[in-house]
């Protein structure tokens, strides 16, 4: 990197998220991890300007914490995890890539000589198919790893962010595979929202934002050891459909936007994210999804894409302001009174789960829906299928351990 690129001074907003980062990396952690993050951090501050940006948003400082100083890297071997925020370098807009499957990353034996070499490393962008997007479709995106710039240290936080700290707490799956089951649109009929909650826990119930008497359902859903999400209408592609009132949509103006998702995410407390009602209009929007991106980055919620929509943006979308997020895989119940291909949808989900590692299945609270989950899911369990969560599949797609997640020491 030039030197006439580098800031004569550093600034105080830097030395300031410096200071901070090494307080951070200091509670709770072994003297080992906390000298090589703070030598790591003084690095970040010696650097400064762009070179330092990439530095701190590369993630390596998060890896320092579990690999010693003589350990060799291996490709795809260095865990990324949001460290400074954008004041060290990078916007929302343009953040830094690397390549970590490079010969020259590959080849350092130790931590900080990948540091160095990933400081001059090229940037550079490849096509590459995401597993979770219909039909493997190729998206343009960097070769392998993103750096967000992300404003918390969601790994080793004093303080976990909400998708974490509201998140349902599961045994281990190991190696068998997992599967979450998401109930949608719950809220609106008390009735089925109940059965739904009487169903075997861990379930993912999505409650409607519009829905009345949310506190006591999600105080009841989180008793019954269910995780709980908001269900936001978006905009439908056609009009014909309504999606409820507060919709999301992209023709609004931006201060509107606003206060309709402002509305909706404070209906009630102790959800991990959301997940779109219809949307398959807004999804699609590109300004609609980054700046409800950039709201559920600040506050630390996870997304999960219903696919209601191929064309949908929102996993693209999630990826760049670095939301934490996945995607549905099966629809389970679109023939809503039909048993049967109910039944074949949840094969279906626990083929792509055992192929996978994980899958998401979306249902509804319709009666031959609840009535078939109540006999499969002692069965799935029986088989050796994991029920976790979405948290637990967005933590297993994002390397988080469970423990990491947990520690608010």
């Amino acid at each position: 990197m030039s030197h006439a690129n580098r800031p004569g001074r550093l600034s105080a907003d830097i030395r300031a998220k410096a200071r901070r980062y090494e307080e951070v990396a200091a509670v709770g952690h072994a003297r080992r991890r906390r000298r090589i993050i703070a030598a790591l951090c003084a690095v970040v501050v010696i650097a400064g300007g762009s070179g330092g940006g990439l530095l701190a948003r590369s993630g390596f400082l998060q890896g320092a914490a579990s690999v010693t100083s003589d350990a060799r890297l291996r490709p795809g071997e260095v865990q990324f995890a949001q460290v400074l925020d954008s004041a060290l370098g990078a916007s929302d807009a343009g953040p830094a890539h690397v390549d970590t499957e490079s010969a020259r990353v590959a080849s350092a034996g130790s931590v900080e000589v990948a540091i160095a070499r990933v400081y001059e490393e090229p940037l550079s962008r490849a096509p590459e198919t995401d597993p979770q997007r219909p039909d493997g479709a190729a998206t343009v995106r960097t070769a392998r790893v993103r750096f967000p710039a992300l404003d918390a240290l969601n790994r080793v936080a004093p303080n976990p962010p909400p998708w974490q700290r509201y998140a349902v707490s599961v045994a281990d799956a190991g190696s068998a595979p997992m599967i979450a089951i998401v109930i949608d649109d719950l809220g609106l009929n008390r009735g089925r929202a109940y059965r739904s909650i009487e169903l075997p826990a861990p379930l993912t119930l999505a409650f409607m934002t519009y829905a009345e008497g949310l506190e006591r359902m999600a105080a009841a859903a989180t008793k019954a050891g269910h995780e709980l999400m908001l269900h936001v209408p978006m905009q439908p592609r056609s009009r014909s459909y309504d999606p409820g009132p507060n919709v999301l949509d992209a023709h609004l103006p931006a201060s509107e936007l606003e206060r309709r998702l402002d509305w909706g995410l404070g209906r009630f407390k102790g959800f991990v994210g959301i997940n779109n009602h219809m949307g398959s209009g807004f999804t699609a929007s590109p300004d609609g999804m980054a700046y409800v991106m950039r709201e559920l980055r600040a506050r630390g919620l996870l997304f999960l894409d219903s696919l209601t929509a191929a064309s949908t943006v929102g996993p693209e979308a999630a990826r760049h302001a670095g939301v934490p997020y996945a995607v549905r895989d099966v629809f389970i119940d679109n023939d809503p009174n039909n048993a049967t291909l109910i039944r074949a949808q949840l094969a279906k989900l626990e083929a792509i789960a055992k192929r996978r590692g994980y899958a998401v299945g979306i249902g509804h609270p319709h009666r031959a829906t609840l009535k078939v989950l109540a006999k499969w899911l002692p069965e799935a369990r029986r088989r050796g299928i994991a029920l976790v969560p979405i948290s637990a599949i967005v933590r297993h797609r994002t390397g988080i351990t469970q423990a990491a997640a947990n520690t608010t020491d």
